[in-house]
């Protein structure tokens, strides 16, 4: 009440001095030196102008005679607009109308972009903002831009900068993650939803050391970005690849990289190889239809033919389809490493859902890939919808269909594939499977358990010569059963295999018709530990143990690939073989650790080991390390946080340690 009564007595007294018209002050304490004319305010000092203007901070002070109002300290700015400032110092000078400030400031707009500036002005009857020096602003999407000068007008929503750097971070503008697009300019223009760039340059390319030119850059005279509207305009458009000319056009238009689907060019983009030099990809997308569209992308090489790419995608109804094509003329300069000669690849993928009833559901795939050149594919780096790694080995035609049933729990595939190889040491091109056929039934009893049956036919050409042909039935079985009341889970395990097949020219198949038995019973057993610390952090332990035993003797497997992994080492069978079985007893022990922090920050932890009754040295492949007596320790390591970080790592550490 006192305080209050102080402001009173201070605004009446001193009307002269600070009239209403031009600033409305309060504070907790003030004082007044008479022999300076400074008046000096103390403590939640509030500042309000003629144009509503609100400055709050902790100390100011009024010099009558030269009419300024200087503010320190915590000060923070709302300007009749909705804009807000960040400042150690400002001064209001009532003559000029100006609010400056010659320290570092951050000025916050609503829609929560950040600008840093070194110094400004800022102009309180006309709502304009003004700076000189290190200007940089950081957009609600993470963009960054860099100004020497830099003009707001708050009314008009414009933005005026020169020398302009503008880094763009937003994620939907960015088409790798070896893009660093950005736009150099002479003065930068932002107003309603546009923003125009003058005298300026692009490029998508990473940096070099020294600031070189990058590998291509688009200049022009002019480049818009309608933010409305989604699309960047140019004006006098030069593409140069190392600072050379190669393309101009007058006028170029294309959807900025966050619009999904129009036609119109894209973002162009530059690669450098060793045999094929420089070269610049210029894409082109197509809206034929709401369900249809194709995308055309020709890869300009400064040496070589160019490359023309095209991929057309339509939906129709519960199916999809797919063409994937490209063309070139080949090497224009041969030699005994660039043979001649054209190279294309064709590839196409239809899929087709049937649903029958809420129960039974069809679905059918069919994949063709061709290349004319092995090397074709790694040579141009050829990438798109269905090219999932140009470094690939092996192309898979086929055809796929599966048969789901819910209500009797059976699945059915049939399959037909045709590998093509493309390794240069490997002659023998084509691998044929057909057909390949799965069954699987879900199989349920009260009193005696669970289980599935499954059944795979397989016949497989390749090499030439190598035949094989499997009939495999493989019966699973699990029965649940703890003794005396003991507080862990156990169950008895039971795998069954049955393999019939025919061979030819393959090692360690016989070339008669063979019928084989192979089958292991166990019992598996785990402890459940939970622990809740004062942190409301969760421990979970979980100490496993399998029995097994296999009566039959396996045959050699010479397969190098027969690894031993977290997953599969309580399985009774760890081969994995269509035609094989891994024999003899063990004991498998092991634990399972999970932590869960919170309910998105989780860590896993698991390790193993299998012990032999003997080795298994002659029968099985040493990749696994079930040939020794004790295997090697199999685990995992998992940390998850959130959905945005995860962390998995696989290990094997060798039994000797």
């Amino acid at each position: 009440m006192k305080n209050n009564f102080l402001i009173i007595i201070f605004i009446v007294f001193f009307s002269e001095v600070l009239s209403a018209e031009n600033f409305d002050i309060s504070a907790k304490n003030i004082s007044i030196d008479k022999k300076n004319e400074i008046t000096i305010f103390k403590e939640n000092v509030v500042v309000q102008d003629e144009y509503g203007n609100l400055i709050k901070s902790d100390y100011a002070s009024y010099d009558n005679k030269l009419q300024k109002l200087n503010v320190r300290e915590n000060i923070t700015v709302q300007t009749s607009e909705g804009y807000n400032i960040e400042a150690s110092e400002i001064e209001l000078d009532k003559k000029s109308k100006f609010i400056l400030s010659k320290k570092p400031s951050i000025i916050r707009d609503k829609q929560k972009n950040e600008i840093y500036l070194d110094n400004f002005e800022y102009l309180a009857k006309k709502n304009i903002f003004k700076s000189v020096g290190n200007i940089k602003i950081i957009d609600q999407f993470d963009n960054v831009y860099k100004f020497s000068q830099i003009y707001i007008d708050e009314k008009k929503k414009e933005l005026i900068g020169t020398d302009s750097k503008v880094f763009f971070n937003q994620k939907d503008l960015i088409v790798n993650e070896g893009n660093k697009p950005r736009i150099f300019s002479n003065t930068t223009n932002i107003k309603n939803n546009m923003s125009n760039f003058t005298k300026s340059t692009f490029t998508t390319c990473g940096y070099r050391d020294n600031d070189k030119c990058p590998p291509w850059e688009l200049t022009a005279s002019e480049i818009r970005h309608d933010n409305l509207n989604k699309t960047v305009y140019y004006d006098n458009a030069v593409i140069r690849i190392y600072n050379v000319p190669v393309l101009f056009f007058p006028k170029l238009a294309h959807p900025d990289p966050t619009v999904k689907r129009r036609s119109g060019f894209l973002i162009p983009s530059f690669q450098d190889s060793k045999n094929l030099g420089a070269g610049l990809n210029i894409p082109y997308f197509w809206a034929i239809d709401s369900d249809k569209d194709f995308s055309l992308t020709n890869k300009l090489f400064v040496n070589e033919h160019p490359l023309f790419l095209g991929e057309y995608r339509q939906a129709l109804d519960d199916s999809n389809l797919i063409f994937d094509f490209g063309y070139t003329g080949g090497y224009k300069k041969t030699s005994s490493l660039k043979k001649a000669g054209d190279k294309s690849h064709f590839f196409a993928k239809f899929t087709k859902k049937f649903t029958l009833d809420e129960n039974r559901e069809n679905n059918l795939e069919i994949n063709l890939k061709h290349v004319s050149n092995k090397k074709y594919l790694k040579l141009y780096r050829i990438e798109s919808t269905l090219v999932d790694n140009f470094e690939t080995s092996t192309l898979e035609n086929f055809l796929d269909f599966n048969h789901y049933d819910d209500e009797r729990d059976l699945s059915l595939n049939l399959k037909a594939s045709v590998y093509s190889d493309l390794r240069d040491n490997y002659n023998d091109k084509y691998e044929y499977i057909l057909p390949e056929i799965n069954l699987n039934k879900y199989l349920y009893s009260k009193n005696f358990g669970y289980g599935d049956i499954s059944s795979n036919v397989k016949v497989r050409n390749y090499d030439t010569n190598k035949y094989e042909k499997f009939f495999t039935n493989d019966l699973k079985w699990s029965f649940d059963k703890s003794f005396n009341d003991l507080p862990y889970d156990g169950a008895f395990i039971a795998h069954l295999k049955n393999v019939n097949y025919e061979a030819k020219n393959i090692n360690n198949l016989k070339e008669d018709t063979t019928n084989e038995i192979y089958g292991a019973i166990g019992y598996l057993s785990s402890v459940d530990l939970i622990k809740q610390d004062n942190q409301n952090t969760s421990h979970f332990l979980k100490p496993k143990l399998l029995l097994k035993y296999a009566p039959n003797h396996m045959k050699k497997n010479d397969d190098t690939n027969a690894g031993l992994f977290r997953k599969n080492i309580f399985d009774l069978d760890r081969v994995n073989s269509s035609s094989n079985f891994e024999g003899g007893a063990s004991i498998t022990y092991g634990v399972e650790y999970e932590a869960a922090i919170t309910n998105d920050k989780k860590f896993n932890f698991s390790i193993g080991q299998i012990i032999n009754e003997k080795k298994n040295n002659k029968n099985m492949s040493n990749s696994s390390s079930l040939d020794k007596r004790f295997s090697d320790v199999v685990g995992n390591l998992n940390y998850t946080n959130n959905d945005n970080f995860n962390l998995n790592y696989n290990y094997v550490l060798d039994r000797k340690f």
